[in-house]
C-alpha cells in the first residue's frame, strides 16, 4: 500500500511535499489541520501519515493521538518550523517515529517513509 496523509496548514508546503512523493509513485492526501486529519483517516488506510505539529483547530500531536488510537501500527513523522523541543518529544513519545526541524532535506523524509512502510509491508 502505498497511500500516504499529509497534514500541514501551510497549502504552498503541502502541495510541494505532495508532489514530491508522488514522483516516488505515492499516493498522497492532503488535510489542512488536525480536524481533516483525523477525518481522512478515519475513512481511508493509509501506510503512512505526515503531520505539521503546528496547525488550528486540532494539533498535530492531538491530532497523532487520535490517529494512533484508530491503529497504533501505522508510522507517522510529525515535524514543524517553530515547535520547542518539548513539542517535539512530546510527538515521539505518542508514537512518531521521528520528528523533523523545518527545514529539512527531502531525502531524509523519503528515506524515513520508504524504510516504514517496507517494514510495514513485510510479512
Amino acid at each position: 500500500m502505498r497511500n500516504i496523509l499529509l497534514v500541514d496548514d501551510d497549502k504552498n508546503f503541502a502541495q510541494i511535499l505532495k508532489v514530491e512523493l508522488e514522483g516516488e509513485a505515492y499516493i498522497v492526501d492532503v488535510a489542512h489541520d488536525g480536524v481533516e486529519a483525523v477525518l481522512n483517516f478515519i475513512h481511508k488506510v493509509y501506510a503512512f501519515v505526515l503531520l505539521d505539529i503546528k496547525m488550528p483547530r486540532l494539533s498535530g500531536i492531538d491530532a497523532l493521538k487520535i490517529i494512533k488510537k484508530l491503529n497504533p501500527h501505522v508510522p507517522a513523522i510529525t515535524f514543524s518550523g517553530n515547535a520547542g523541543k518539548t513539542e517535539m518529544a512530546e510527538a515521539l513519545n505518542c508514537g512518531a517515529v521521528e520528528c523533523l526541524a523545518k527545514p529539512f532535506e527531502m531525502g531524509d523524509l523519503k528515506t524515513h517513509i520508504r524504510n516504514n512502510v517496507s517494514k510495514q509491508n513485510d510479512p
